[in-house]
């Protein structure tokens, strides 16, 4: 699978893990956001209206924007790409957006 990840903050202002990607053995694009507590924001699996027939990066926007989410447009090109291209064992850290970093 995929893995394309961006450390961020929310609507809130706390800091956020986003996991996008996709899952060549399912054929499946995912989602989830996590926080830096560890606790489950947004996944897909219990998500009703995704199942393994999910196939478009773009489903995954409103529900980003409606936690307060912003990712750079690169993640969704390159998973819409990795799609395409039945990718597989890839990771790309999209890097931090406007997290504090400790020196």
């Amino acid at each position: 699978m995929s893995q394309h990840l961006c450390a961020t903050r929310d609507s809130e202002d706390n800091n956020v893990q986003v996991i996008l990607g996709y899952d060549r053995p399912l054929n499946f694009i995912f989602c989830t956001i996590t926080a830096a507590d560890g606790e489950i924001v947004y996944s897909n699996l219990p998500d009703l209206n995704v199942d393994t027939r999910q196939q478009d990066v773009n489903y995954y926007r409103p529900i980003l924007e409606k936690a307060g989410v912003t990712l750079p447009e690169a993640m969704f090109e390159q998973v819409a790409e990795d799609q395409t291209l039945c990718v597989g064992n890839r990771v790309a850290d999209h890097g931090s957006i406007g997290r504090e970093t400790s020196v």
